[in-house]
């Protein structure tokens, strides 16, 4: 595995780095393979690491990897941590309303 592309993003607090590895005679590797080789490349925590996409080339045994490594947890949790909303008690009503 190797190091392609390193982009930084200082007001996202974050390295953007696009990674490449040969599989050959082997399947793709699985995100937690991956997300095991990059730890031990950059040397940052795994709770900092956020793998975006795997990218297979057709026809040949290599893979791209595109993953956001960030500098603090503060930062990966206001940016990588999506939100749900709960839902109101509007639901309900609506069902009750339909009757």
């Amino acid at each position: 595995m190797k190091i392609v592309q390193k982009i930084n993003h200082p007001l996202l607090k974050r390295d953007q780095v696009v990674f490449e590895i040969e599989h050959k005679g082997a399947k793709t590797p699985k995100t937690d393979e991956l997300l095991q080789k990059i730890v031990e490349i950059t040397k940052t925590s795994q709770e900092l690491i956020k793998i975006k996409r795997v990218i297979p080339e057709y026809g040949a045994a290599k893979s791209k990897i595109i993953a956001n490594i960030y500098r603090d947890e503060n930062a990966f949790k206001h940016i990588e941590i999506i939100r749900k909303k709960s839902k109101k008690k509007e639901d309900g009503k609506k069902e009750a309303s339909k009757e």
